[in-house]
């Protein structure tokens, strides 16, 4: 019985029955396990580390190419890297932290000569951060509950999908996430050695999630709950002494972490930002006039744009003020519809049921993000029964309640999104993992509080079920993604007849599905069917529906229209659009390509987004690039490469065609055309792909006063075959 006290948790005697010989048999293997934890966890971080480089390699998601959150955490964290001068979001004051520490990295990857690499290390760290969280999240779960929870919630850390996709965002909740868990599991070493030291660090860390995301703010206040009750329970003279004692060694160091900032804002600002604005602003814009009377986001924004940044957070609070006093139902008009949206099952949501992937790659990922839904549906059923159990967690129930209360009433005033839930995921994680780990204990004798858990999870079992036809979904799902399959081996076999079919029957299965569109639609721009392809695409705006907009629009001649659908996908699609373009599309024949006028993507990729100098376009060649000509006709053998170039100062150029190395030097002053006879390899070729290779700069490091961090080689306007 020595080794079973060692594994289960303090239940109530109630609820404990006799253990059986299966069940003796059992602990004691998992006894066995127990004595040797760090094999498996270091078995469990090389899982998690395959699961999430594998991720990141299908994964085409780029800040630099996004109009999005992680777009302008980029351009900030790059320009802070690039000036050390921090400026605040255009419309708003964002929390700083993952700032700060996007640009430390960024930092090193200009020192290295390119930003891409600085994304990669923030990635690397982020990747190293997850991995930290298995043992982390072991050890908090055997301190509060044993070491069989812990490893169940250490299983969960490893493998849900969630998880496994956190390092790859360019976000500032895979940093908050992380602080969030360490700053837990410091208040629970803490509780158990009371060393000072543990609480100065939960202050710290707690502050650091706060700086990443502002809710962390309202985290002290359950951290401050949780601290009174343990120092109460504790002692048993000078109460109120420890007590005070406790609170001012975890928030002086919360306050201290923080304090800079809030006085940078009141400085900058002559008001009293704490962290940011956000949460003000988008309640706001929630509950705008603007929003309420259907005139959508938009107008709301630009009501705000249109306000000095010095006096938004004034006005944002006034107007709260004047709504909370005339129309307070404006609060709770989506309470009901947000809270439901809580609790879906998030992969077929996403996979099934929205119209777009959105670039993510839940196809290549979908198996693990199944069996994730079924992860997330077993810890979230289970949570309630161990949340009404009587365990060893003590006063850490009501910091789970708190955090968890105040997620849900955050998201249901503004919006639902995945990552602002992680809070509540993190709760019913662990508390689900206690329940899962000795279910064989309370199923048998179930007293007054399995059966008061059990209702609980009954509702919320009809809450998630009742979201929607998930049967139909799955059905209907399952018959559109055999259809994609059955197109994707047509289209191998060059079978016409069966990728039409086998298209329209995805779409059949999927009307909706705007991917789905795009997809027919580009396979009828190859076929030359350009008014059906127009039917199919719909108007369902994604980036990779309108560069397929825009590549009909160019092949219909409609340049002006092509130009505008082209320019805004590859600088807002969070994508390599130029690398997109150049698998995607099939361009038309021509014998010269002028760059940068944006209409020449599917011809190139490796280049910077299009500039004009008066009227000449061109773009920059960042190191090495590709460009392909589709000819009218075979090459002769006796034909010219003219490429018109420039450079800020002489720099070498290697031009390879049919593997025929050139090697010139471009040299500085107004454009110049350089023309190289094409190699007797290329003869009779119909299609001449043009490599371009020369060493790049960084404009900041060599152009005082130049704020441009893009790793640069020589300029391209045009490449011409006569």
């Amino acid at each position: 019985m020595r080794a079973i006290s060692n594994l289960e948790t303090m239940v109530s005697s109630s609820t404990r029955p006799l253990a059986t010989e299966k069940h003796r048999s059992q602990t004691v293997k998992l006894a066995h396990i127990a004595r040797r934890p760090a094999i498996w966890l270091g078995a469990l971080m090389i899982i998690g580390l395959g699961l999430r480089l594998w991720f990141l390699s299908v994964n085409q998601i780029d800040p630099r190419f996004s109009a999005a959150d992680d777009g302008d955490y980029y351009l900030r964290a790059l320009q802070f890297a690039v000036t050390s001068e921090y400026q605040d979001n255009s419309w708003l004051v964002r929390p700083p932290g993952h700032i700060f520490f996007f640009a430390a990295l960024l930092r090193i990857g200009l020192i290295f000569g390119d930003p891409a690499i600085g994304i990669a290390l923030i990635r690397v760290a982020q990747v190293v951060m997850s991995l930290a969280l298995i043992p982390l999240g072991y050890d908090l779960a055997r301190r509060l509950f044993d070491r069989r929870t812990g490893f169940i919630f250490a299983l969960i850390l490893t493998v849900w999908l969630p998880m496994v996709e956190l390092p790859a965002l360019i976000l500032s909740e895979p940093l908050f996430f992380y602080m969030l868990v360490t700053h837990v599991w410091m208040l629970v070493r803490w509780r158990d050695d009371r060393r000072a030291g543990w609480l100065i660090g939960a202050g710290i860390t707690l502050a650091l999630a706060a700086l990443a995301r502002s809710p962390g703010l309202y985290g002290a206040l359950f951290a401050a709950l949780v601290i009174v009750v343990i120092a109460w329970q504790s002692a048993t003279q000078r109460r109120f002494q420890r007590i005070v004692t406790a609170l001012v060694t975890f928030s002086l160091p919360f306050i201290l972490t923080i304090a800079p900032w809030t006085i940078r804002n009141y400085l900058l600002y002559q008001d009293i930002i704490l962290v940011d604005s956000l949460g003000p602003v988008n309640l706001w814009i929630a509950m705008s006039d603007a929003v309420h009377e259907g005139r959508g986001e938009g107008e709301a924004k630009g009501i705000l744009l249109a306000v000095p940044q010095a006096e938004r957070q004034r006005f944002v609070s006034a107007e709260l003020r004047r709504i909370a006093q005339t129309e307070p139902e404006r609060f709770v008009r989506n309470f009901w519809s947000h809270f439901q949206h809580i609790w879906k099952a998030q992969f077929i949501e996403d996979f099934l049921v929205k119209a777009s992937f959105f670039t993510r790659p839940l196809r290549e990922v979908w198996l693990l993000g199944i069996v994730g839904d079924l992860i997330w549906l077993a810890f979230t059923l289970a949570a309630p029964v161990a949340f009404c159990l009587r365990w060893r967690d003590g006063a850490f129930r009501l910091l789970a309640l708190g955090w968890i209360g105040y997620t849900c009433l955050m998201v249901m005033l503004i919006h639902v999104e995945l990552r602002y839930l992680l809070p509540i995921w993190f709760w019913l994680a662990l508390y689900g993992a206690a329940a899962i780990a000795h279910s064989s204990h309370w199923l048998r004798r179930p007293g007054w509080p399995v059966l008061a858990g059990l209702a609980v999870s009954c509702g919320l079992a009809v809450l998630i079920f009742s979201y929607c036809n998930y049967p139909q979904i799955m059905r209907n799902g399952l018959a559109r993604e055999q259809a994609w399959i059955a197109a994707q081996q047509a289209l191998a076999r060059n079978d016409v007849v069966a990728t039409e079919q086998a298209l329209r029957a995805m779409l059949s299965a999927d009307p909706d599905f705007a991917d789905g569109q795009v997809e027919f639609a580009r396979w009828l721009l190859t076929q030359g069917r350009y008014d059906e392809a127009w039917q199919v695409i719909g108007d369902y705006q994604t980036h990779r529906g309108n560069l397929v907009r825009g590549a009909l629009a160019r092949a219909q001649g409609d340049m002006e229209t092509a130009a505008v659908y082209l320019r805004d996908t590859e600088e807002r699609a969070g994508e390599d659009v130029q690398r997109l373009a150049w698998a995607w599309l099939k361009p038309s024949p021509i014998t010269a390509l002028t760059l940068g006028n944006d209409l020449d993507l599917g011809y190139l990729h490796g280049f910077a987004f299009g500039e004009r100098a008066g009227e000449v376009t061109f773009r920059w060649l960042q190191g090495q690039g590709m460009i392909r000509l589709p000819l009218p006709e075979p090459l002769a053998g006796d034909e010219i490469l003219m490429l018109r170039l420039a450079a800020p100062e002489p720099t070498p150029l290697t031009v390879i065609i049919a593997e025929q190395h050139y090697n010139l030097t471009v040299t500085p002053g107004d454009w110049r055309v350089y023309r190289l006879p094409l190699p007797a390899q290329a003869h009779g070729l119909q299609e001449v792909t043009i490599e371009l290779r020369a060493p790049t700069f960084l404009p900041f490091q060599r152009y005082p006063g130049n704020p441009d961090a893009r790793p640069l080689s020589v300029m391209v306007q045009r490449i011409s075959i006569r």
